[in-house]
């Protein structure tokens, strides 16, 4: 190590970028000492592009740079201490990775909104029948790109094929709305017209699934064809399509979001061959789907909203523990998309209605990483999980198997759901169900709640004597050596004496005379609880 200190930092990059890839580079060289911490972070060295799977002269990997948040995370690259668990690394990498989706996102809606706002000035400045005559002329240019596609169905293609006159037709697209002013038009009624939404997922989403090379040269046109498409004619958004294999008519999003959850595009039949989809495409898709978040924003429908966009990943996306690389950007940029689509919601004021099924499902599946990322994040899912006929449910669900038991424990011992599991409503869902083992966890954690009431003003041991039914005597032991007050009155002046006399409780009386936790005297006159006479 001594002799690689007496080299100039430009050496030293040169020796350390042939050592390996990004990752080993990190973990090999973090934490030795300063030099090599600043010089791993030095932007020559091109670590972090090759991070974010991208290219050094990126557009937005610029952007990024100059961004408060590169600034932030890169001080945690400095920060990186020599260690054999990758653990630090890795969150290091998630919030490098999570910065620049939130930096591409904003980048990309600087470039949606100063490309239509381009367009429409020229689109102004048209008369109707120049408008007529060049969305015809686009359209047709459109469907007739000459792309290899089957010739019994023009978009029946598991990988399409693009010659380079194809590509060249592609590039004159762009110029045609940007420049010329023309709109792609659909109309879903015309069964020989242009759909959109599949021509997305048969050429651009087909070839990212099935291609074994990164074809760089045809990514970005293809890209560019689709954004620029959207640019001219927002409202595309809504055109929906169908495959053999799903007649189901979908959105454009709906295909987008399938390729990127799933990394393979919506097929027309299933013994379609899945190849790993390659990065560079992954990058392109994810910069399509940002791209129509803003579109969707944009057009404010409510057939294509936030919502229908937070539904459907919901649908899709399954928790994960990523370990290699490609795991660790995939997984996180897919939570990543979550993340922004709630923050929008928030920021718009847009209600995520039925939000309540996807969360019921989460629960039902374990998945408590998405729980906590919706939970942190977004206001709408707090209030919607205080909600007691939502908190009910979820308990329920939680409390169905001893596996989503464990679950519920695990939750109770986070921070970041003791509001939450910890409130009056929820304690008192739990004593209705005789969850036993969960309420002492409960208030063994936090024993203050053995003092909460219920809109009627039981206390957790009035309450087990009136609202609960069948066998509860270890239920009521528990709540009385736990402190409960057996003296409390509820709103109809009841106390816990008053309901053990009841006809309906006489079981309990005597299981728990026979397991000596009371005494009953002179006919029930006085009746000694604890060592208290009620």
């Amino acid at each position: 190590m001594s002799t690689l200190e007496t080299l100039p930092d430009e050496i030293l990059m040169i020796i350390i970028r042939y050592s390996g890839d990004a990752h080993s580079l990190f973990r090999t060289y973090s934490g030795l000492n300063q030099r090599f911490s600043s010089i791993l972070i030095d932007r020559r060295l091109h670590l972090f592009s090759e991070l974010l799977y991208t290219t050094v002269d990126d557009r937005c990997l610029q952007y990024y740079f100059n961004s408060n948040a590169f600034q932030q995370t890169r001080h945690q690259f400095v920060s990186l201490k020599a260690s054999k668990d990758d653990k630090q690394l890795q969150e290091c990498i998630r919030s490098l990775i999570i910065s620049y989706i939130q930096a591409k996102y904003a980048q990309l809606g600087q470039e949606f909104q100063s490309n239509i706002k381009h367009f429409q000035f020229i689109r102004a400045n048209l008369i109707d029948e120049e408008k007529n005559t060049l969305d015809q002329e686009l359209a047709h240019a459109f469907k007739h790109l000459p792309i290899d596609v089957c010739v019994h169905d023009f978009y029946c293609s598991w990988n399409p094929y693009f010659s380079p006159e194809s590509i060249s037709h592609i590039k004159q697209i762009e110029p045609r709305i940007l420049r010329q002013g023309a709109s792609l038009q659909c109309n879903e009624s015309d069964g020989e017209g242009l759909n959109f939404t599949m021509a997305l997922n048969k050429w651009l989403l087909a070839k990212a699934s099935l291609t074994e090379a990164e074809d760089r040269y045809l990514v970005d046109p293809l890209l560019q064809l689709f954004k620029t498409s959207l640019v001219s004619n927002p409202v595309l958004l809504k055109n929906r399509g169908f495959t053999r294999y799903n007649t189901s008519e979908r959105c454009v999003h709906y295909f987008l979001i399938h390729s990127i959850y799933h990394l393979n595009y919506f097929h027309d039949s299933n013994p379609v061959v899945r190849k790993p989809m390659k990065m560079y495409w992954y990058g392109a898709l994810l910069d399509l789907l940002l791209f129509v978040i803003h579109c969707v924003n944009y057009i404010h429908d409510e057939q294509v909203c936030l919502e229908e966009l937070f539904s459907d990943i919901l649908s899709m996306i399954k928790s994960s523990e990523p370990s290699t690389p490609d795991e660790i950007f995939i997984y996180t940029t897919q939570l990543a998309i979550l993340r922004i689509i709630l923050h929008e919601s928030e920021r718009t004021n847009r209600t995520l209605n039925h939000t309540h099924v996807n969360l019921y499902n989460l629960f039902k599946n374990d998945q408590l990483d998405l729980i906590r990322l919706l939970y942190s994040e977004s206001e709408q899912v707090r209030n919607l999980c205080h909600q007691t006929k939502i908190t009910e449910n979820i308990v329920k669900i939680m409390i169905a198997s001893r596996k989503k038991i464990q679950l519920l424990s695990t939750l109770l011992d986070d921070p970041l759901f003791k509001s939450w599991l910890t409130s009056s409503n929820v304690l008192f869902i739990y004593l209705r169900k005789k969850q036993c083992k969960i309420i002492r966890h409960l208030l063994r954690l936090f024993p203050c709640l053995i003092n909460q009431l219920d809109e009627h003003g039981n206390n957790p041991l009035l309450y087990v004597a009136v609202k609960v039914r069948g066998c509860r005597h270890r239920l009521v032991e528990f709540l009385i050596q736990m402190g409960c007050n057996v003296h409390r009155k509820n709103t109809k002046g009841e106390s816990f004496v008053d309901a053990l006399k009841l006809p309906c409780n006489r079981t309990l009386m005597n299981k728990l005379i026979e397991h000596e936790i009371l005494e009953i005297e002179d006919s029930l006159t006085s009746i000694n609880v604890n060592g208290e006479y009620c």
